[in-house]
């Protein structure tokens, strides 16, 4: 049996945990290529990847260069929800 495809917060989260570790964990604006975080994702549908990123984009927790996006960075804002609470992780 298949299993079952993450949600759309569980997806964005996913995002953002890899954007995080490509960049090193160093801190907004550390900009790291698309290809990188699909790959550190795992995954190949790169038009989820980049309906993801503008997702994040709108909600300013991701910034993006080019069309379709080749680089990302994290936000101050996207990098707060990583953040630990003390009830367990941010939910977007």
């Amino acid at each position: 049996m298949a299993d079952k495809p993450p949600s759309a917060a569980e997806f964005l989260t996913s995002l953002l945990a890899a954007v995080r570790e490509v960049t090193g964990r160093r801190p907004p604006p550390t900009w790291t290529h698309v290809d990188k975080v699909q790959q550190k994702l795992g995954i190949t549908n790169r038009d989820a990847v980049d309906a993801g990123i503008r997702v994040a984009v709108a909600r300013g927790w991701l910034r993006a260069d080019g069309d379709p996006p080749e680089s990302i960075t994290l936000t101050g804002a996207g990098l707060k929800l990583l953040e630990p609470t003390p009830t367990g992780p941010a939910k977007p």
